[in-house]
């Protein structure tokens, strides 16, 4: 645009004053007005990347916040409370009648009654308990889905990442190959390279661009899939993610903290006392408890049309010869031991599965750092000293490819450290919480975890004692 400007005034064959003021006249609304606008056009996109640049505790609310519009919890509350409402209901009383003789020369007897069986034993409350216990579950379900929502979460979000550090990789390595493949087409016009060279140079930065654009690929395929999970299928967020800090942060006290409130230790303990309270109530439910039963009773004689009437009390009370609950005593008593001694090897092994994955976290730190902080630096040196080298004819082509393709396995290998710590590192919060990692390290993992909840709140039965 300046040359053309400066060629045409130099054809109108103006005085230099002249046509300093026309150079003047037309560069400077152009630049000023250029200058000013792209100012203000990346203060726009700066303002806005600000705006919508989300870190993970951002990403994870909005996520539960649309999961939570089906309203699961709220009908499952629902029901366990109506589970409890139904154990605080007595029994239906009996009504009877009976009467005797019905000619009118016979005497007549006819006798109104109302039996009620009695709750001497706590039957009555010991399903009230039970029915509480499972209102205590549908709490910790909860808990535990949340905390599976937030790992499934945490896993596309590493995978996001990820996949942008690779991007970003890809994209240094297309910048080099387009270098090699520029200093390769100046050597060749020199005359001091073969074509078949340029040709293979050539081929190199073509492979680097298809691999550029797979990982670009990946990497809003991953995008689309975390954004998917609030409701949306365009990526328009920036996650607030610096390269710096790739390494997943997980310290020590952060793992004692999940243990502390490990979700399957509390079910555990949740269920063993679910299986007390079911012991409770079949003990109360095995004791024979009395029926009260209360009548009036008229009696007309036939030869003096005379009635009579009397109250009637009794009390029935059942043999209990046969027990009928000795056999549901064993089996509960049976479970409630196998609980206690499943508590016990599972906390034992768990703790075995995270000391492991730790000490491998710890391994892949140390290479990560290594290859991060001197071998990849040192190569990319090396890499750049082979192309200065070999533009001046110092080096062959074959070696500077040798480099760079080495400098490029270095970094891949650095991607895959990086992979591999965020899966031991969830892995290992998700043993600490009592969540099993297959639940929440896949792509639909939210997805196969809605289904689960969808159907057991379809399938929420009242448990034994809440009918």
């Amino acid at each position: 645009m300046y040359i053309h400007i400066i060629q045409q005034a130099q054809r109108a064959i103006l005085p230099k004053k002249a046509m300093s003021i026309v150079l003047f006249t037309a560069l400077f609304p152009y630049s000023a007005i250029t200058v000013a606008d792209t100012e203000i056009a990346q203060h726009k996109n700066i303002s806005s990347l600000e705006q919508s640049s989300m870190g993970f505790a951002q990403v994870f609310e909005k996520v539960r916040q649309y999961q939570s519009k089906l309203g699961v919890w709220n009908v499952q509350e629902s029901i366990a409370d109506a589970y409890i409402q139904q154990s605080h209901l007595w029994e239906n009383p009996t009504f009877s009648v009976q009467q005797t003789g019905f000619k009118s020369d016979q005497d007549r007897e006819l006798e109104f009654g109302i039996s009620q069986k009695l709750d001497v034993f706590g039957e009555r409350k010991a399903a009230i308990k039970l029915a509480t216990v499972q209102q205590q579950q549908v709490d910790l379900n909860k808990k535990i889905y949340e905390a599976q929502l937030k790992l499934a979460v945490k896993y596309l979000w590493s995978q996001v990442a990820v996949f942008e550090m690779e991007n970003h990789i890809a994209q240094q390595q297309l910048a080099n190959s387009q270098d090699i493949l520029d200093a390769t087409r100046l050597r060749y016009r020199a005359g001091s390279i073969a074509q078949l060279d340029q040709d293979r140079t050539l081929m190199a930065h073509i492979e680097n661009q298809r691999a550029a654009q797979e990982v670009e690929l990946n990497l809003n395929i991953a995008r689309k899939r975390l954004a998917n999970l609030w409701g949306e299928t365009t990526y328009s967020v920036h996650l607030d993610f610096s390269h710096a800090n790739a390494w997943p942060s997980q310290s020590k006290a952060d793992v004692t903290a999940h243990l502390q409130q490990n979700l399957l230790q509390r079910s555990m303990l949740l269920q063993l006392q679910q299986q007390r309270s079911n012991m409770d109530y079949l003990k109360a439910k095995r004791r024979p408890n009395p029926t009260l039963n209360v009548g009036m009773v008229t009696n007309k004689s036939a030869e003096t049309s005379r009635n009579e009437q009397q109250l009637r009390v009794g009390l029935e009370i059942p043999l209990n010869i046969f027990d009928r609950q000795q056999y549901s005593l064993q089996i509960a008593q049976t479970q409630q031991d196998f609980f206690v001694q499943k508590q016990g090897f599972y906390i034992q092994q768990n703790l075995n599965s995270i000391e492991t994955l730790q000490n491998e976290l710890a391994g892949l730190k140390q290479q990560y750092d290594l290859m991060n902080d001197q071998q990849i630096p040192l190569s990319e040196e090396v890499q750049r000293k082979m192309l200065i080298g070999f533009k001046v004819g110092k080096y062959a082509i074959t070696d500077v490819q040798q480099a760079t393709a080495q400098l490029q396995e270095q970094r891949l290998k650095k991607i895959q450290l990086l992979k591999s710590a965020w899966q031991k590192a969830i892995e290992t919060e998700s043993l600490a919480l009592g969540i099993t990692p297959e639940q929440v390290m896949s792509g639909d993992a939210i997805n196969q975890i809605n289904q689960t909840i969808w159907q057991n709140t379809l399938n929420f039965n009242a448990i034994s004692g809440a009918e």
